[in-house]
């Protein structure tokens, strides 16, 4: 598998949020590219633009909205972006990114390869969802995780201490 370094709608999305992003841009964009690529080899084939999308606004919320509690946030950025890309399948955008931390399975397969995805590079790909480790490698190695998991760590840390009653906000069953 080639590792994708960068797609237009990613550069063009993650351009437009560079200030919100700050010193964040790189971790960001290179979860989103990492997550692109495992995606892509879950399902063997291109992604279609409403994933690219998805993607590329998947946990964005956390420095739009300034929250935690981003996946409604991340959600409506996606809304906002779709028609510039030609992505008229709204419903599949905001399913991918509102159930991307879904505990339990989901039936559309693009949807679940989504959540999947996400999964592997939150886990270090230590749960690789049947994409071999060679290539979660290779993905790493090209796209590095440049602070990913500590910025995760530290996040919800800070937030789990504001909100004890609801520590992890963006679970859902």
């Amino acid at each position: 598998m080639a590792v994708r370094t960068e797609h237009p709608i990613v550069t063009a999305v993650l351009d437009r949020h560079r200030d919100h992003l700050g010193d964040d841009l790189t971790t960001y964009r290179n979860h989103v590219l990492r997550c692109l690529n495992y995606h892509r080899a879950l399902l063997d084939t291109p992604l279609p633009d409403a994933a690219v999308l998805a993607w590329a606004v998947h946990d964005l919320g956390i420095w739009t909205a300034g929250t935690f509690d981003y996946l409604a946030p991340s959600a409506a950025l996606a809304e906002e972006c779709a028609a510039e890309f030609g992505i008229s399948d709204l419903e599949a955008v905001r399913r991918m990114v509102l159930d991307h931390h879904r505990v339990r399975a989901v039936e559309d397969p693009i949807t679940e390869t989504f959540r999947i995805a996400d999964r592997i590079d939150v886990s270090g790909g230590l749960l690789r969802g049947g994409v071999p480790r060679a290539e979660v490698r290779a993905v790493v190695a090209a796209l590095p995780y440049h602070g990913f998991h500590r910025f995760l760590a530290h996040s919800a840390a800070r937030w789990a201490l504001r909100h004890p009653l609801r520590p992890l906000p963006m679970l859902r069953w």
